[in-house]
C-alpha cells in the first residue's frame, strides 16, 4: 500500500510539474512582440491627381517661384488608413496629434523667420467630411492657413519605415512640394548595454530615424522656396498720394516737448 501511494504521489508531482512547464512556456510565447503589417497608406490618399513621387529626397512641384507667399504660416496633418464600421471598409482618417505636431513642427522650423506659426488639424476639423485630399485641402484653407502639410507613414518591415508627404499652397488648391523620406533600424551589437533604453530607440530605431529625416527634408524645402519666393508688388490706393509727413520731422527730438 506504501508502494503505491508513493507511485501515486510521484506521478501527481510530474503531473504538476508538465503543467507549471507547459504554462511557462505558453507565457514565454505570449510575451513575445510578433511585428504584424498595418494598413498601407498610399500617395493617392494625399494628392487627388496622379504625381511621379521622389524617393528618398525632396521636390519642388512649382513651376514658377512663387510671389508674395512668404512669410505664412503652415497647418499639418498626418493621414492613416484604418478599419471603419461593421465592414471593415478601409478609410483614410487624420490621426494627428496636436500635442506632438505642434512641439515637432514649430521646432523645426524655429530659424525660419518666414514661418510664423505651424499648428496642427485632426479629423474633427474637418466638420464631418471625408479625409480625402480636397477636404483636407479645403479645411487648411477655412482655417486661413497660407501652407498646408500633408504626410503619412508606412511600416514596411519590424526594422524599416518610410515617410512621405506633399506641400501645399491653400490659395491654388495645389501641392507645391513632395517628400520622401527612407530609414533602417541600426543594429545595436549584441553586447550592447542598455538596448532596451529609449534614449537608445530614438537614435537607432527606423520610426524616430525617418520623422527626423523628414523633418530635415521640408525645413530644406521651405527654406529654398523662401530664398526663390519674389516679392509682391504693393499698389498704393488709387487717388492717394502722400505729400509728406504729418508733421515736420524734428531731429534730435526735443523731450517732454507737448505736441500740438
Amino acid at each position: 500500500m506504501n508502494a503505491d501511494r508513493e507511485t501515486k504521489t510521484t506521478l501527481l508531482v510530474l503531473a504538476a510539474v508538465m503543467v507549471i512547464g507547459v504554462s511557462v512556456s505558453g507565457c514565454t510565447h505570449k510575451c513575445v512582440t510578433v511585428w504584424e503589417p498595418k494598413p498601407r497608406t498610399e500617395w493617392r490618399h494625399l494628392v487627388a491627381q496622379p504625381i511621379d513621387p521622389p524617393y528618398n529626397t525632396f521636390r519642388i512641384d512649382a513651376s514658377l517661384p512663387t510671389v508674395g507667399l512668404f512669410p505664412a504660416n503652415i497647418a499639418v496633418t498626418r493621414v492613416a488608413v484604418e478599419s471603419v464600421g461593421d465592414t471593415g471598409e478601409m478609410l483614410p482618417r487624420l490621426f494627428a496629434d496636436p500635442r506632438n505636431e505642434f512641439l515637432q513642427w514649430n521646432s523645426t522650423f524655429d530659424d525660419q523667420m518666414a514661418i510664423s506659426e505651424v499648428f496642427p488639424i485632426d479629423q474633427r476639423d474637418l466638420g464631418g467630411g471625408p479625409a480625402d485630399p480636397e477636404q483636407i485641402v479645403a479645411s487648411f484653407r477655412a482655417l486661413h492657413a497660407r501652407l498646408g502639410l500633408v504626410y503619412a507613414v508606412n511600416e514596411l518591415s519590424p526594422n524599416e519605415s518610410e515617410m512621405f508627404g506633399a506641400l501645399y499652397d491653400t490659395s491654388s488648391l495645389q501641392p507645391i512640394a513632395s517628400f520622401h523620406a527612407h530609414a533602417t533600424s541600426i543594429k545595436l551589437p549584441h553586447d550592447a548595454k542598455n538596448k532596451a533604453d529609449p534614449y537608445h530607440l530614438w537614435k537607432t530605431d527606423s520610426r524616430a530615424l525617418v520623422r527626423a529625416k523628414f523633418a530635415k527634408m521640408v525645413h530644406s524645402c521651405v527654406r529654398q522656396l523662401v530664398i526663390d519666393d519674389e516679392p509682391s508688388a504693393v499698389e498704393a490706393r488709387t487717388g492717394w498720394l502722400p505729400a509728406g509727413p504729418m508733421r515736420p520731422v524734428e531731429w534730435p527730438p526735443i523731450r517732454g516737448k507737448r505736441r500740438r
